[in-house]
């Protein structure tokens, strides 16, 4: 290969990898607007009055994401779910939901019981005490936490213990095939008034689009350094081959 074939594939290869950048700044820029369409949602739904789940078509639940509801049902023996990776105040630790059934129908819904810090042995559960009474529940209907991208197999549920799984994401199609119940496609909020909860310092979901748009701007500035230093290489290396 000779010397200019070399030059001209470094500088493709920089190109190419910058080009990978900016896609990657725009998808951050896109996971921004998406996020902040979510928070707009969901702070104006905040409005509405508080819904009744057994009396609303479970099959429209997408569109009132962000409104207070209520329900009397009761919670589902072994069917707990640690979402893992949840920091609050620098720590780490489980978002725990447990599928509760509305009224008396057979649909259940995930309730968000709050935050609970994790053991230093992964493999230990941290103590949360005994299963949850039946009781009426009531908070914001919420989506689960985003994962951004989504890796191979984070869809698993890992056995914790009796009745207890940890997962990685709130995948409902596998959350109910696990269960064998029907489950609806949003989670409650448990509010701080209800029992049977952990720590509840809810933030809203797409409150943490300016981190999006930190990373879009992390992306767009490595791509421009690719792109000037391989041309900058480029250029150097052809004058050289001149004199």
């Amino acid at each position: 290969m000779s010397a200019d074939s070399k030059r001209i594939g470094l500088l493709a290869v920089g190109i190419l990898v910058s080009g990978l950048f900016v896609a990657l700044g725009n998808w951050q820029l896109a996971r921004a607007n998406e996020k902040s369409a979510a928070l707009d949602r969901f702070n104006t739904r905040a409005q509405s009055p508080t819904m009744n789940l057994d009396k609303f078509n479970i099959q429209d639940i997408a569109s009132v994401v962000g409104r207070s509801a209520f329900t009397k049902g009761g919670y589902r023996e072994g069917t707990t779910v640690l979402l893992d990776n949840q920091s609050l105040g620098g720590r780490i630790g489980y978002l725990v939901y447990t599928a509760y059934r509305i009224a008396k129908t057979d649909l259940h819904i995930l309730v968000n019981r709050g935050w609970i810090a994790a053991l230093p042995d992964p493999r230990r559960l941290p103590d949360l005490g005994p299963e949850p009474i039946d009781s009426a529940v009531s908070g914001r209907l919420s989506d689960p936490p985003s994962v951004g991208i989504r890796l191979q197999g984070a869809e698993i549920a890992e056995p914790m213990g009796d009745g207890v799984w940890r997962v990685q994401r709130i995948d409902f199609p596998v959350l109910a095939k696990l269960f064998d119940v029907e489950i609806i496609g949003a989670t409650l909020l448990l509010d701080n008034a209800m029992p049977n909860g952990f720590i509840r310092n809810w933030t809203p979901p797409g409150e943490d689009q300016a981190r999006h748009l930190a990373y879009a701007f992390q992306w767009f500035a490595m791509a421009l350094a690719v792109f000037v230093i391989s041309v900058g290489l480029f250029v150097r290396s052809q004058r050289r081959t001149q004199t």
